[in-house]
């Protein structure tokens, strides 16, 4: 009986020997190591336009089992870390037993710029009229290009927006990079019928570093009436008159509204009573950064 006893636990130590022998041997088949990136620069500098495989100059992986795996190195994330065009970038590389290291260092943007808003048409309408400031509103920045989906608007006032009077309005855009811009508009709503004249201009919001000069005329374009239109480059035509207001300070950052107000009038000699007087008018936004 003891013998027996004896050739039952000699069995039961071999197959614990046997099973933690293949345990050992399996851990040492497993690879469990991730391998290691390496980066060659500090702060590298790059530019928007560059392609996004630019973003792995200098970037190696080396793997213990593997070797080099640097083809496997993909940029994970890009955030921007300061306006003046720093960022993070988030790295991430992997071997074929598919085991994964992240890394991340700075780096810097030198030509980046902050996103920017555009208008295609003036921010003054005849109330009752149908508009919708997001067919107005554009933004862009150069690394993302056309961001005009990513645009939100919010009124900052209890007014609704096509009610008669001013209007304060919030235009915020982010880009891929976590960079959110806000910049608050005037919208005006006149009243129906005060102006028949329609005023174009070059450009409905220009940015302006401080310390620029700023000259309302520069803007103008034409006046339009029954189809037909007069250009305004040159300046006013006869019977034309023009009434500009709102004070631009080019040394002081800030958001301006300069309102342009051209006036058409048409002397009856015989009866002044019977003289014909047309209105049209624009605004331009003027953002002056510091």
């Amino acid at each position: 009986m003891k013998k027996r006893n004896l050739l039952i636990l000699l069995a039961i130590a071999a197959c614990v020997a046997v099973y933690l022998g293949y345990r050992a041997l399996d851990m040492f088949r497993t690879d469990n190591t991730a391998p290691r990136i390496t980066f060659s620069d500090e702060t590298p500098d790059f530019s928007v336009l560059d392609p996004r495989e630019a973003l792995l100059r200098g970037v190696t992986a080396v793997d213990d089992r593997d070797g080099d795996v640097s083809a496997s190195v993909v940029v994970e994330r890009v955030k921007l870390t300061d306006p003046d065009g720093s960022i993070l970038v988030k790295y991430a590389a992997f071997d074929r037993s598919g085991n994964v290291v992240k890394a991340e260092r700075e780096a810097r943007y030198t030509d980046y710029e902050s996103p920017r808003f555009s208008l295609s048409r003036s921010l003054l309408f005849e109330a009752q009229s149908d508009f919708d400031l997001m067919d107005i509103i554009g933004a862009s920045d150069p690394l993302d290009g056309n961001i005009r989906h990513r645009i939100r608007v919010t009124p900052l006032d209890d007014s609704a927006v096509t009610a008669r009077g001013e209007h304060d309005v919030e235009f915020r855009v982010t880009n891929t990079l976590g960079e959110t811009v806000r910049l608050t508009l005037p919208v005006g709503v006149y009243a129906e019928g005060v102006h028949t004249l329609d005023v174009e201009l070059t450009n409905y919001l220009i940015y302006l570093d401080a310390g620029s000069s700023f000259h309302a005329d520069r803007y103008l374009e034409s006046v339009t009436w029954n189809r037909e239109t007069i250009p305004l480059s040159d300046g006013m035509p006869e019977g034309y008159s023009l009434q500009v207001e709102g004070d631009v300070d080019p040394n002081t950052p800030g958001v301006y509204a300069v309102d342009y107000t051209v006036k058409q009038t048409n002397i009856n000699e015989r009866n002044p009573e019977d003289s014909l007087i047309r209105t049209g008018c624009a605004r331009l936004i003027v953002v002056v950064e510091g």
